[in-house]
């Protein structure tokens, strides 16, 4: 489904109703273990029929052509407004980059402080990478680039938006080909928003649009309605959970190394488990709760306060935090115990020699 296909479902996305969030329980949960010991418990996941929150990661890519002159101000507005409206629907982590003829690059990476990403979208000017004015812009490159080394956090919905007035062209290596490829490879989704000519391929150049159909995305005017954008895009990550395959539980590495964590499915609706997944055909028709024995295991002392996830998909849709204290000596090393036995076996030889 198309953006433009998704904008029917503004109105609905819009309004004020009652959703249900995609659920892990028990909510929070704490335990007291010593050095080498475990508890387990039982966590369910609900995935219900529609999804109201997630975790956003957005890369802003802003043409600063010298033929943005007159709306590179629009452009940036636009994207504060994008970050501004997208921050509500859940976790959302921003960063930014430029493009240009020549020159392209990305100048912040990550960030899920709304105002610092911001800031860093209105310090994008005019000019930044060469400001040539020549047609077409090096946006392949600049996609590719964003798509390969922000720092994308794991279980996010990840897009790529590019503002700009003017088609993309293969450079520094970058073609089409490889933009797509590290697009799929990073689960990327990539929309444009023209400023004026960004698909007229007439005037040279490669329409980003090849870019975005790729990845279920889209190429929309700068002329739509700034809500009605950001409930497209929104829309766009509901679709992508209409429909799922997988619902797991994971700790994504937070619990460690203090705790060791270990998940095996339990019940999986109407699908089955296989180790510590559900998998079948699912759909969000009907709510549907899926269940998983999750073991901690104290590795080092001290207290661990970490979320645990709901993944669908390998998406997050929901979180839980566990605290974790684990008291009583940390096991020693192979190598400390061997040190310890010689010291031992010295201090037992000490005594024999006063003894005699």
């Amino acid at each position: 489904m198309t953006l433009f296909k998704k904008l029917a479902l503004t109105v609905a996305l819009a309004l004020p109703v009652a959703a249900h969030a995609d659920t892990i329980s028990p909510e929070t949960y704490a335990a007291t273990l010593g050095v080498g010991e475990s508890v387990t418990i039982t966590k369910t996941v609900t995935v219900e029929e529609s999804v109201s929150s997630g975790v956003l990661d957005v890369v802003f890519l802003i043409d600063t052509s010298g033929s943005m002159g007159g709306v590179i101000a629009a452009a940036k507005a636009a994207a504060a407004n994008l970050l501004t409206g997208l921050a509500g629907f859940g976790d959302l982590a921003t960063g930014t980059g430029y493009y240009s003829e020549p020159g392209s690059g990305l100048n912040t990476d990550l960030t899920t402080n709304t105002a610092a990403g911001v800031a860093a979208i209105n310090a994008i000017n005019l000019g930044d990478g060469g400001g040539g004015g020549d047609f077409p812009e090096e946006g392949i490159h600049a996609v590719e680039l964003a798509a390969t080394n922000t720092s994308w956090r794991p279980g996010s919905s990840r897009f790529v938006i590019a503002l700009g007035d003017a088609t993309f062209k293969e450079s520094d290596g970058s073609t089409l080909a490889s933009a797509q490829a590290a697009l799929a490879a990073n689960d990327v989704t990539f929309i444009g928003i023209d400023f004026g000519n960004m698909t007229q391929t007439a005037w040279g150049g490669i329409d980003p649009t090849l870019l975005a159909t790729a990845t279920g995305g889209s190429v929309v005017s700068s002329a739509i309605d700034p809500s009605a954008l950001i409930a497209s895009i929104l829309a766009s990550v509901e679709d992508s959970f209409a429909t799922y395959s997988k619902v797991s539980v994971g700790d994504l590495g937070a619990g460690l190394p203090g705790v060791g964590v270990s998940v095996t499915c339990l019940t999986a609706d109407t699908g089955t488990c296989v180790g510590d997944s559900a998998v079948g055909s699912f759909d969000r028709s009907v709510s549907r709760s899926f269940t998983y024995s999750v073991t901690f295991t104290g590795l080092e002392t001290g207290t661990h306060s970490f979320l645990t996830r709901g993944l669908v998909d390998g998406a997050i849709v929901a979180s839980e935090r566990d605290t974790i204290t684990v008291t009583g000596a940390d096991v020693p090393e192979p190598s400390s115990i061997l040190l310890l036995g010689v010291g031992l076996l010295g201090l037992g030889l000490t005594r024999r020699r006063m003894k005699a």
